[in-house]
């Protein structure tokens, strides 16, 4: 059985979240279960909603419909559907996806405008269609086309030198947690048989943890998170507001 999943930042105080729920359920001749990711995605901010699906959809089952409902207003009518490992993406032309992936999937369509239909910015009816043509072995090309002028953005990549790896905070998680775009394997092929120091605002670390309880509580530390890149954490503390970090804030690897 197929699963729907559904990133957004409608929040769930307001109907907007529940009015896809239902023009989903509405619009599919089976019954599919659809699954929350999350509803609270900063508003408009494309690069959370990114990293949110690219760490979550691979732990579903292939053949999964998974829809980002993120800063629909940016992407001017255009709605995209991307096909990659087996699963689906059903979005809008508004960057997400090449912040997602690296660069936008071979497989990305766009919807046909008879599809999308008027100007509605949840274009909860468009998405309830689309879903059930896939439901109903309908393939892309039958209600979309393919398109090489999808929207596309990087993310800001990590500078190394033979002295120090420059990256920045990408995402702080609920936890307080702040995670670096810095990959484990620059990480360990740099430090390797070294000294050094992770230096973020006011605190420094200078050795790698396995787990948060490697330290005292309290203590600030540095690991591997399981998304494979480098997080600044506090052991029972919200590294984010007592180090004064946020998306964008820099950290430095430097050799001691």
């Amino acid at each position: 059985m197929a699963l729907v999943t559904l990133i957004t930042d409608l929040g769930t105080r307001d109907y907007y979240a529940a009015a896809i729920k239902g023009a989903i359920i509405s619009h599919c001749e089976a019954v599919v279960p659809v699954v929350d990711v999350t509803h609270h995605v900063k508003p408009f901010d494309i690069r959370e909603a990114a990293y949110t699906l690219r760490n979550s959809y691979k732990y579903f089952p292939k053949g999964t419909i998974h829809v980002i409902h993120v800063n629909s207003s940016d992407a001017e009518g255009r709605m995209l559907l991307a096909k990659m490992d087996g699963h689906y993406f059903l979005t809008f032309d508004n960057g997400i996806l090449s912040l997602a992936f690296g660069a936008n999937p071979k497989e990305t369509y766009e919807v046909n405008s008879e599809v999308v239909g008027g100007h509605s910015l949840l274009f909860e009816e468009a998405i309830g269609t689309v879903i059930n043509f896939l439901l109903t072995e309908y393939k892309p090309t039958d209600f979309a086309h393919l398109t090489t002028t999808a929207r596309s953005y990087r993310l800001l990549q990590p500078m190394v030198n033979p002295t120090n790896i420059r990256g920045t905070i990408v995402y702080v998680d609920n936890y307080g947690n702040a995670i670096s775009n810095i990959p484990e394997k620059m990480f360990l092929e740099f430090t390797k048989g070294k000294r050094y120091s992770v230096m973020v605002n006011v605190g420094s670390v200078k050795q790698l943890s396995n787990t948060y309880s490697d330290v005292d509580e309290g203590d600030i530390l540095c690991l591997i998170n399981t998304s494979g890149f480098l997080e600044i954490a506090i052991n029972k503390g919200k590294a984010a507001n007592l180090l004064g970090l946020k998306e964008d804030s820099a950290i430095i690897v430097t050799l001691d």
